[in-house]
């Protein structure tokens, strides 16, 4: 087992550079990305990661089904298809299916 606890620092990350480096249409200012896997790889039918974003808007397809709970900071959400925007904050999370179309505002934040 590997706990993920929120009073726990969160893992090392990895810069990735850009979140267009991972598909996503940057909207506004310039949202980089660092990321830690805890349990397989991004590509594995199951994986467990964190992944790190600072503040930008961008638009991306989820190529994956994902459940994700935030760490620190907020983020808001979109689902292109409704319109429906949910801010999430410390210990939130949501599940997104395998889906076009989700656009993300975030500010410095941990998911």
């Amino acid at each position: 087992m590997k706990p993920l606890l929120l009073k726990q620092p969160l893992p090392a990350l990895t810069a990735i550079g850009s979140v267009s480096n991972l598909g996503a249409t940057v909207i506004a200012g310039e949202p980089t990305v660092s990321v830690a896997m805890i349990h397989g790889a991004p590509d594995d039918n199951l994986s467990c990661g964190v992944f790190s974003c600072t503040r930008g808007s961008f638009v991306m397809e989820y190529p994956f089904a994902e459940h994700a709970t935030v760490w620190e900071g907020t983020v808001t959400l979109t689902d292109e298809a409704s319109g429906e925007a949910v801010q999430y904050q410390a210990g939130d999370a949501w599940f997104a299916p395998r889906a076009p179309g989700c656009a993300g505002t975030s500010p410095p934040t941990a998911l």
